[in-house]
């Protein structure tokens, strides 16, 4: 048998390089995913003002940050929570006076309710501040001091005034750092088992000033009574009958669309087809043609298909008896078993090997190889 060359082709840069492109696009997308995972709750911010996802200057990220770090689950809620909180949890308003009669009438049954920011209340008395004034003030950046019995304005210890206050008409409230005697910077009441507070300007929790003073102690303390604080910055015309909550609302909507979308076209790009001229294939190795037959073989001794075997000799052996006594190889059986008689060989001595039953086991295959080997012979008188 004549030897076949084997030749080893060994891959290129680029080949390698094309090989290993899937593998880098999953290893891209592991760190991608694990960086925008680090990074998904900024995805979630916003600009929304005194609002606790807005990081700027004029957001509440600050405040609520210092909250659940001391424990307390600060959530950004709808005017339909709002309206539901339960009495474990304080509700801040944000821009109270933006708030429906209908949502400000449910917002007075809640158990622990804080209103923040009344710039846009100025010169007014709303029912909900019962007794309170709503007032602007001009002297501002002085140092005041609690002058009152409130323990979150005794724990701030210092504020400096600023442009908008209270003024009271109603002794049921704690009135706190005055610079005049009329406006004051904090309120607070108790009443029938409610906790109200107020503070008029909403600049005292917002990023840019929280850390003036003792605005994040006042802040902390007033807000931090509960493990729970819902916030809620009101905006105008919207009431709990009107409001609409749609999927679309979550922060987390974008950044979840933008990961499915990296990971598609990370998958297109590693596993895609690429415009650019044909590339042949270099196999890396020629097989030679006796390794087809071996593993035929194989995979036929693994299957048990003896029969299979049997007929495949058979058959070549039959067309090779025919080639050497010259009977065509499209001749029937019987013309061929007329030759071999010819020959003086019994039809037992060969009817059997050609057409009989096929063996049962792998001796029985073996052993009819070896007697048709034999009959070969005989018939060719080797």
């Amino acid at each position: 048998m004549k030897a076949t060359q084997v030749r080893i082709i060994t891959p290129t840069a680029r080949e390698r390089a094309s090989a290993a492109r899937p593998a880098i696009m999953v290893l891209a997308f592991v760190i991608v995913s694990f960086v925008g995972i680090a990074f998904l709750p900024q995805a979630g911010f916003n600009n929304a003002p005194v609002g606790i996802r807005n990081p700027g200057g004029d957001g509440a990220r600050a405040l609520a940050q210092v909250l659940e770090h001391h424990g307390i689950t600060v959530s950004e809620v709808s005017a339909t929570q709002a309206a539901s909180a339960d009495e474990n949890t304080t509700l801040v308003v944000v821009f109270p006076s933006r708030m429906s009669a209908q949502l400000a009438q449910e917002v007075e049954t809640r158990a622990s309710v804080v209103y923040v920011g009344l710039e846009e209340e100025y010169g007014g008395e709303p029912p909900y501040l019962a007794g309170l004034h709503a007032t602007r003030s001009w002297d501002t950046g002085q140092r005041t001091q609690p002058g009152c019995a409130s323990e979150a304005a005794q724990h701030a210890s210092e504020l400096f005034s600023s442009a908008y206050s209270v003024s009271a008409s109603s002794s049921t409230w704690h009135l706190c750092f005055t610079t005049d005697g009329q406006n004051y910077a904090y309120a607070e009441r108790v009443e029938d088992g409610r906790f109200r507070a107020v503070i008029p300007d909403s600049v005292r929790v917002r990023n840019r000033a929280i850390t003036e003073g003792g605005n994040a102690a006042l802040a902390i303390n007033a807000i931090g009574r509960t493990n729970k604080v819902a916030w809620f910055v009101a905006s105008h015309g919207v009431s709990v009958s009107s409001e609409q909550v749609t999927p679309t609302d979550s922060p987390f909507l974008a950044p979840a669309f933008l990961m499915v979308l990296g990971s598609a076209l990370l998958a297109a790009a590693a596993r895609g087809t690429r415009l650019g001229p044909l590339t042949p294939e270099q196999l890396p190795i020629e097989v030679p043609a006796a390794e087809t037959l071996i593993g035929k073989a194989r995979l036929m001794r693994a299957m048990r298909s003896y029969g299979h075997a049997a007929r495949a000799l058979r058959s070549a052996s039959a067309s090779r008896i025919a080639s050497s006594l010259g009977v065509t190889y499209t001749a029937d059986r019987e013309t061929l078993a007329r030759e071999i008689e010819q020959q003086g060989l019994p039809p037992s001595r060969y009817k059997q090997l050609l057409w009989g039953p096929p063996p049962t086991d792998e001796a029985a295959l073996v052993q009819l190889a070896n007697d048709l080997y034999a009959l070969e012979k005989e018939i060719r008188h080797d």
